[in-house]
């Protein structure tokens, strides 16, 4: 079979052969370039160079004058000048204030050398510029005042026919109210008109200076613009008696040893005229032959520098590669342009960076399993863990919110944002650390250290907080860490003291850094009596007496500094009881699930104003549920219900109300039970004390006047009753309300 001859560009004889013709071909070059390179070719070049210059110039000012007459010309268009000239200026002063943003805008942001924009109305006779409204006669006879450009020069546009007419520039006055004297400025008027409105037109004060130093060449020479009428628009530098002709075929003139440049612009119509001196092309020409002899020189030097650069750029390569072999860093790599040496280099790199990284996995792994005090035979595992040295132990604990659920469906990535800064961090501080995430929601770092550094650790943590309280509405972390070194052999107990740490967590919505040892102390939820009552105001559906039992909890684990994991409890125990309860009645508990599960909820939850919210909503919905469900509107119930109503403070008997019926006394009371799932007595007992309750906040009347009030006519059974329902005495309740009103 016939081989087929192939040829690699980047393999190494390629690049030899090219290195050796480059050399070659730059010595031919110049002998060539020297041989063809004529004075009189040099000075049609410079020529043509200076041509270019004012071409450039040319088109950066009539690029900059289109790009205002573009900008500006939109506003004939535009609804809010429409309605403006249509309009009375006295009421349209948010039209005329959004211009003006407008305006203020263009002349801040556009890079247009503006100074200011305005338009000006025929009939209303009044501008609009960036600071706003003014009479045409202050406009232009107070705040921009000019010997050319009167309030007479501004009027009489409106007779003239044309679109877009830059004027010469002169010196303005710019008077304002916060200054004694004036500003002074030289600039050029421009307007813009159309048939479109002809009762109002565009214009602008373009910074003359401004604009010529930001297009102008790198020359200082000397620079007119004339206007259609041959009138001096601009310049430089004085202008001269006469400027000389130019012929048919040239853009330029010669003329008393001077150079003039000519181009006209196509939308301006003005013509541009840079002056340069036959001095300085002549010294150009000299430094053209001066080049030409530094060319001879940089091309020796430059074919000796590109041999060099060859051996050397063969030798590096492959000193790199036995060097990365040597000490087994993929970092150490030498980026070549030949072929084979980038070939071997990757391939060493990848083998490396795959054995670094099976050490990694190995070395978390074997920190695991003594974490978790797994006993593994790996020796190799066992050889890549430090097992010798004290250590310090930090937990990093996140628990997300829904906010941050719902900026990314990438669930088993989030925790991943957290190790790469965590681990930077420590491992920038501490270089002897292990960072490693063990749990979906937990992050490990491991600090060796023969020393005690908790004040360092204390204040990385510190700053970790002050970051991550940055964008606490989207997670809660919690970061665990005793001040004390670790014994190596106490992986295990460091991190279930972690744990438990983490369990202590406060009802908080910051990152908290929690120091001090020891797991949330258990404290008691309910008590029984609690129990009872919550039970049984939910099966009467009594919206305002759970609410009454769920603050006084959250008042009482408040009032106990309780961990977030007591008010998750707590709040779990309620939702628990709800769903039995609606379950019991066969109320279906999916009007409860409006933003997921009532448990998915208190996750969410990170302070009592929230809390006591949920609950509001909660125990609200299953009170209405649960009447809903026993509001077949019974009649014996409604009269007993309004009887307690309108006659709470007298003397009420269950025999008087079933004499009312017409039923027995025993019937009633079961049946009242069967309906309200609470006993008559409870419920007569429970309306008083509410309405008691009433009174103690809203006056000042005695005690034993209000239990008469409320049907107690022994002052010390309205005692023994308000603090069987309520916990406390009629006299401390009262002081409680004046202490705390918003409670």
């Amino acid at each position: 079979m016939e081989r087929r001859i192939r040829f690699n560009g980047k393999s190494l004889f390629a690049k030899l052969l090219l290195g050796f013709m480059i050399v070659i071909f730059i010595s031919f070059a110049f002998n060539v370039i020297a041989y063809q390179f004529f004075f009189s070719q040099m000075r049609d070049q410079l020529i043509r160079s200076n041509s270019i210059s004012v071409s450039k110039t040319v088109d950066g000012y009539e690029k900059q004058l289109s790009q205002l007459d573009d900008l500006l010309t939109r506003y004939y268009f535009d609804n809010s000048v429409t309605a403006l000239k249509k309009g009375n200026i006295d009421s349209d002063f948010p039209i005329v204030n959004e211009l003006a943003d407008e305006f203020k805008s263009i002349v801040g942001n556009y890079n247009l050398d503006l100074e200011n924009v305005f338009i000006y109305f025929k009939e209303q006779n009044f501008v609009i510029d960036k600071n706003g409204y003014t009479r045409a006669e202050d406009m232009f006879s107070k705040y921009y005042v000019s010997r050319e450009y009167g309030s007479d020069f501004w009027a009489k546009q409106f007779t003239e026919d044309f679109h877009f007419r830059a004027f010469p520039s002169s010196e303005f006055r710019k008077y304002r109210i916060d200054f004694v004297s004036p500003d002074k400025g030289r600039y050029f008027p421009i307007i813009i008109r159309s048939q479109i409105g002809s009762q109002f037109y565009i214009g602008a004060f373009v910074d003359t200076d401004r604009m010529f130093a930001a297009l102008k060449q790198a020359s200082d020479n000397p620079f007119y613009m004339m206007d259609r009428e041959g009138q001096l628009f601009f310049s430089t530098g004085s202008r001269p008696s006469q400027l000389p002709e130019l012929t048919p075929d040239r853009a330029y003139a010669l003329h008393a040893n001077n150079y003039f440049f000519y181009e006209k612009g196509s939308l301006s119509g003005l013509t541009y005229v840079s002056v340069i001196p036959y001095q300085s092309v002549a010294s150009q020409l000299m430094k053209m032959n001066v080049l030409l002899l530094a060319l001879f020189a940089v091309s020796i030097l430059v074919s000796i520098a590109i041999s060099v650069l060859l051996s050397v750029r063969f030798k590096n390569p492959v000193q790199r590669i036995v060097e990365s072999l040597r000490q087994m860093n993929p970092a150490i790599r030498h980026s070549s342009k030949i072929h084979e040496f980038n070939v071997i280099s990757e391939g060493l790199e990848h083998i490396i960076e795959s054995v670094h990284r099976k050490n990694s996995l190995l070395q978390k792994y074997g920190y695991l399993d003594k974490i978790k005090s797994i006993h593994a035979d790996d020796t190799e595992m066992q050889s890549l863990i430090e097992t010798k040295r004290p250590f310090h132990f930090i937990m990093f604990h996140i628990h997300y919110t829904r906010e941050y659920e719902l900026l990314s469906n990438e669930h088993p990535l989030k925790a991943t944002y957290f190790l790469e800064f965590i681990n930077l961090n420590v491992t920038q501080s501490f270089p002897d650390s292990m960072t490693m995430q063990i749990e979906k929601d937990r992050i490990l770092s491991i600090v060796f250290t023969d020393t005690d550094v908790s004040d360092e650790i204390s204040g990385k943590l510190r700053y970790f907080k002050r970051v991550f309280d940055q964008d606490k509405a989207y997670y809660q972390l919690t970061i665990a860490c005793q001040p004390r070194l670790w014994e190596p052999s106490e992986f295990t107990s460091a991190y279930e003291a972690a744990g438990e740490m983490v369990r202590s967590r406060k009802l908080d919505d910051a990152t908290q850094i929690v120091e001090a040892s020891g797991a949330a102390e258990p404290l008691i939820l309910w008590t029984s009596e609690e129990e009872r009552s919550f039970a049984a105001m939910l099966e009467a559906g009594n919206e305002a007496q759970l609410l009454t039992l769920a603050r006084g909890s959250l008042h009482r684990l408040a009032k106990s500094e309780a961990a977030a994991l007591h008010y998750r409890q707590f709040a779990s125990d309620v939702v628990s009881k709800v769903l039995m309860a609606l379950m019991a009645h066969k109320i279906d508990t999916h009007a409860l699930y409006t933003k997921g599960t009532p448990f998915d909820e208190i996750e969410r939850l990170v302070s009592v104003e929230q809390y006591a919210a949920f609950f509001e909503r909660l125990l609200g919905q299953a009170s209405a549920l649960i009447r809903d469900k026993r509001e077949a509107r019974d009649p014996i119930v409604d009269f007993v219900v309004r009887f307690i109503e309108e006659r709470y403070g007298d003397d009420i008997y269950q025999d008087l109300i079933a004499d009312r019926l017409n039923i027995s006394t025993g019937y009633l009371r079961n049946y009242f039970k069967e309906k309200t799932g609470q006993n008559l007595s409870d419920y007569l007992n429970e309306y008083r004390i509410e309405k008691a309750k009433a009174m103690l906040e809203e006056t000042e009347e005695k005690i034993q006047d209000i239990a008469a009030k409320v049907g107690y006519q022994n002052a010390n059974s309205f005692t023994r009753m308000f603090r069987r329902l309520t916990g406390i005495t009629p006299g401390e309740y009262r002081r409680d309300k004046i202490l705390n009103p918003q409670k």
